[in-house]
């Protein structure tokens, strides 16, 4: 037994004395903040912010436009989006200048992220904002 203990201590006490081979490896440089493959998911710098025209708050009426927490509420910010129950990033824009444009979002909400792309047409006075996939209008607050 007692064989087996000095073996194990030489055993450890070799390990400790083994070259450090990471403290002679030369440093590794940091990440670039953007990779080719995220440049060409998002397209040019910008592709992701929304044109000032489409930001703003919108509800279905004047009663939901003064109230907060009201289910047809959205926000759309430069590069972000809120519903009533979710909210998140907006990854990708695609707008032109008949008034539409193509929102794609990581939102979460309700314990769930999901990536969503939404479709909008804004009226030429900028004052009724149509979800084209439902129909569903809401108006500037």
């Amino acid at each position: 037994m007692r064989i087996h203990a000095i073996a194990l201590c030489l055993l450890l006490a070799a390990g400790c004395n083994a070259p450090d081979d990471e403290a002679n490896a030369p440093p590794i440089a940091d990440a670039p903040a953007t990779t080719p493959e995220s440049t060409a998911a998002t397209g040019d710098e910008g592709t992701n912010i929304v044109p000032p025209r489409f930001q703003g708050d919108y509800a279905a009426d004047t009663p939901a436009c003064s109230t907060p927490a009201h289910e047809s509420r959205l926000t759309i910010g430069a590069r972000r989006i809120k519903f009533h129950e979710s909210s998140g990033t907006i990854t990708a824009v695609d707008s032109n200048d008949e008034g539409d444009i193509a929102i794609t979002a990581e939102l979460s909400g309700e314990g769930e992220t999901r990536r969503a792309t939404y479709y909008f047409n804004l009226s030429t006075d900028g004052q009724t904002l149509t979800d084209t996939d439902s129909g569903m209008k809401r108006r500037r607050c």
